[in-house]
């Protein structure tokens, strides 16, 4: 499927546990539907636009609160919610 994009919140380094976690099932959710998503990892406190939740097919929020930016992630699961985007919450 062309243009499938998965934005993943996640504060966490890349070689945390929590985020090779939340990568890998992103793989093989992807890989049992036989899809090839864009996903772009973003940290909480470079969300700038909530209303950017339309630019994707899904988001997931990864594991590790405390967030940096706790009010950015919870706009960006409110718009998610609002606008009918998928939303997962780990």
């Amino acid at each position: 499927m062309a243009g499938l994009s998965i934005a993943v919140v996640l504060d966490s380094a890349p070689t945390h546990p929590y985020h090779i976690a939340t990568m890998a099932a992103i793989g093989h959710a992807a890989a049992a539907l036989s899809l090839s998503p864009d996903t772009l990892v973003t940290p909480s406190d470079t969300l700038a636009d909530p209303g950017a939740v339309e630019a994707y097919a899904a988001i997931v929020i990864g594991p590790g609160s405390p967030y940096r930016a706790p009010e950015a992630v919870l706009a960006m699961i409110r718009a998610a919610r609002e606008r009918g985007v998928p939303l997962v919450g780990t």
